[in-house]
């Protein structure tokens, strides 16, 4: 992560479409055609309501606003009625995108004149080959998520200097990591680190480090054959039982009815 990720940034853009959505909706979370949870997601409406249930939180999505849903945090989708939505699939080559849930609560901005524009730039473009379609969609997205990540960037200081420590955890969350490890990586102290890490990202190293093996774990529970066992340990768990329990407990299901894509409980809603 050095200086440059923050003023540039790669958009692989995976699917966009606006269309009429009616209740069918509530099961296409699941879709793994086009809605895949490791995909990050831009959504506007022109009309209609519906809610969207990440893990901490319920979004309620209604026209005049444009929202960033980052990727791994949707469980479950919810519409009575229809609604007219525009909605981009993404990839970002830039880590302060895996990072944005932990960095900011902010999933929503006010749409403007030029929202609709930008989307449709988007929709009609990405499937193109064609160098100019390319500029024309990676030029629409940075206006889109630009505002997402203003505050953000007032941080780039305190995140560059963990940038040794997020990528020696991304290399490593899949054993035992201690803090004094971490600690050690920026020559600071074990609680001075602890207090930081908290004071940047809103959240404990450990926290962190489980949350990178829940996500792994998600994508291998959709896209492997492997066992809920056997993913446990792959990920870095010590036993499938304590695997179980954090995963049902973040989810708000169990590993295997979330493999078999049966809708989770609702949640309380928060705007």
């Amino acid at each position: 992560m050095s200086e440059h990720i923050f003023d540039s940034n790669r958009y692989s853009v995976v699917f966009a479409l606006q269309e009429l959505i009616g209740e069918e909706w509530n099961d296409v979370v699941w879709d793994k055609n086009h809605h895949q949870i490791q995909y990050h997601r831009l959504y506007f409406l022109t009309s209609g309501t519906a809610k969207l249930h990440l893990y901490d939180k319920t979004i309620d999505l209604v026209p005049g606003r444009v929202y960033f849903i980052p990727a791994y945090s949707v469980v479950q989708s919810e519409i009575h009625g229809e609604m007219n939505k525009y909605y981009i699939h993404f990839a970002a080559d830039s880590p302060i995108f895996a990072l944005y849930r932990y960095l900011s609560d902010r999933y929503s901005i006010p749409s403007d004149e030029m929202t609709e524009y930008l989307f449709r730039c988007v929709t009609d473009n990405y499937a193109s080959n064609t160098h100019e379609a390319y500029l024309k969609v990676q030029g629409a997205m940075s206006l889109l998520l630009a505002p997402f990540f203003s505050e953000i960037s007032a941080q780039r200081h305190s995140l560059i200097k963990f940038e040794s420590v997020l990528t020696y955890i991304d290399k490593n969350y899949k054993r035992n990591i201690s803090l004094s490890e971490l600690a050690a990586i920026m020559n600071i102290s074990t609680m001075y680190f602890s207090n930081y890490f908290k004071q940047v990202f809103n959240i404990s190293p450990k926290q962190y480090i489980l949350n990178k093996r829940l996500s792994e774990s998600q994508r291998l529970l959709l896209e492997s054959e492997m066992s809920v066992k056997e993913i446990a340990y792959a990920v870095g768990f010590e036993n499938e039982s304590y695997f179980s329990e954090f995963f049902s407990k973040k989810v708000g299901i169990s590993a295997l009815k979330f493999r078999n894509r049966d809708l989770p409980r609702k949640r309380e809603n928060i705007i």
